[in-house]
């Protein structure tokens, strides 16, 4: 992803775009593997007609059949894909890995510790001094290590659009510095928003007001804690930064965590600029009251209200789990998680996904998580070289190149410029998930989501047969899904 900014004359707003999906250059939508398959099948074809045409009629029909899934497309995936995911979806049903029990009735485990990808995982607290302690959830099977910071941005109501452009452009250079950080693996901000308890603005009221004060000032600030409505919503916004363990040495989680900690300070001030100030890391009391809420949105009126019921990490899991095609249930609530398959086309603006963020009082709870990972300088400037080319591949072997290989063309030669300038090439990604009390109203928070998805110009589709895995990427946990798509549990 690389930023497209035209200049405009003052009264108009900045444009950004120049998001485009990487293809590879193939015959018949095979993409370069599958090519080099179809090749080898014809030669081996062509290599059995002097021994016996029927041994080479045999050979060419099992290649047509074996490389068919590969370039048949089903929204966006191949065939074989489709497959594969069917088959993995039917073998986690007959072996009932789609059901999790924790607690007393379960036989695995005594405590209510998170279930599938993050079975394993444990939290660290590392002492930063003035920032106070930093938690690091530590994933063992994939040595990844993240620290989540709360951030509380100012938004854009009453903001001026010079300064809405100023903080899009510290973000860009905040994601370019992020291809330079070394052991990143992965950077996700997620904004989630909640119904609010109706205790916050008490709480606040009471903690910043003095015995002392006017009389007057007391009875005014009693009056709007009493008529204030509770039904208004929460919004949270945490940024994670999921590292991996340096690669040739041997260290203790500890040692790792320590490291990972000390790194922090330079891509908080990084941040500063693009979200504003009330940056602050956090605990892991507070991590793992964040996770239960998500598992348990019943529990989180008492956990708002009360702090100190914030449970240990080995304890933020649910009770009971189970896992559907298309939906999660996880004790009081019901999930249905969305990706991104397309990103918008064309220029936007820099309020393209505020809508997708805004709360929605028909659901419990969303979350919205965008997901980075960065790519080396190394690696960006021969991924833009190697785009070109196959943009220019796929453009001119057709008589007639269609309007979007020209637009494919172009926005891959100007990706290629701008980082030969600088810029960072970073993948990225949207994960939508929207909570709500019952299955029946599953169906109408489909409905709201793909309003919400299309006022941002964005593709979703459902995470089929991965739910579970979706909801666990989605929270502050570091869960890198393309790692843990080839690590077997």
């Amino acid at each position: 992803m690389s930023s497209q900014v035209h200049d405009r004359p003052a009264e108009q707003q900045r444009t950004y775009g120049n998001w485009r999906l990487g293809r590879g250059a193939g015959l018949f939508g095979l993409g370069p593997a599958g090519t080099i398959a179809a090749f080898l099948v014809m030669v081996l074809a062509a290599a059995m007609l002097p021994v016996s045409s029927l041994a080479a009629l045999i050979t060419a029909v099992v290649g047509v059949l074996a490389l068919a899934p590969l370039a048949i497309r089903v929204n966006g995936r191949t065939g074989f894909q489709v497959l594969t995911a069917r088959v993995a979806w039917w073998l986690t049903r007959a072996r009932r890995h789609h059901v999790y029990v924790s607690g007393v009735a379960s036989r695995v485990t005594d405590a209510h510790q998170l279930p599938g990808v993050l079975a394993r995982s444990e939290v660290y607290e590392v002492e930063t001094g003035r920032a106070g302690r930093l938690a690091v959830v530590v994933v063992p099977q994939s040595r990844h290590y993240t620290v989540t910071l709360r951030c509380a941005p100012e938004g854009m109501d009453l903001v001026d659009q010079a300064v809405i452009d100023a903080r899009v452009g510290h973000l860009a250079v905040w994601l370019a510095a992020l291809s330079r950080e070394p052991h990143l693996v992965q950077a996700q901000v997620t904004v989630e928003t909640t119904p609010d308890p109706g205790t916050r603005l008490a709480a606040e009221v009471a903690a910043t007001s003095r015995p002392d004060a006017p009389a007057l000032a007391l009875q005014v600030l009693d009056d709007v804690v009493r008529s204030s409505p509770a039904g208004s919503a929460t919004v949270d916004t945490r940024v994670s930064l999921t590292y991996t363990a340096p690669a040739g040495r041997s260290m203790s989680h500890e040692d790792v965590c320590r490291e990972v900690a000390a790194r922090l300070p330079h891509l908080h001030a990084g941040l500063t600029g693009a979200t504003g100030a009330g940056i602050v890391p956090m605990s892991a009391r507070s991590l793992a009251a964040v996770v239960r809420a998500a598992y348990d949105p019943a529990a989180a009126l008492d956990l708002a209200r009360d702090p100190h019921l914030a449970p240990d990490w080995t304890q933020a899991g649910p009770v009971a789990t189970r896992e559907s095609w298309d939906s999660y249930r996880h004790d009081s609530g019901v999930s249905r998680t969305w990706c991104m398959v397309e990103a918008p086309r064309g220029v936007v603006y820099s309020r393209l996904f505020s809508r997708l963020t805004d709360p929605d009082p028909q659901l419990l709870r969303k979350r919205v998580t965008m997901i980075y990972r960065p790519y080396s300088p190394a690696e960006a400037a021969r991924l833009v070289e190697s785009d070109k080319r196959d943009a220019r591949f796929l453009a001119s072997k057709k008589p007639r190149p269609s309007a979007r290989d020209l637009t494919d063309l172009a926005a891959a030669e100007q990706a290629a410029e701008e980082e030969a300038t600088g810029a960072g090439v970073v993948r990225f990604t949207v994960l939508v998930t929207a909570t709500v009390a019952d299955e029946k109203h599953l169906s109408e928070a489909t409905g709201v989501i793909r309003a919400r998805a299309g006022e941002a110009r964005l593709a979703l589709r459902p995470m089929y047969g991965c739910q579970a895995a979706g909801f666990a990427a989605s929270l502050p946990a570091g869960v890198v899904l393309p790692t843990h798509a080839t690590i077997p549990f």
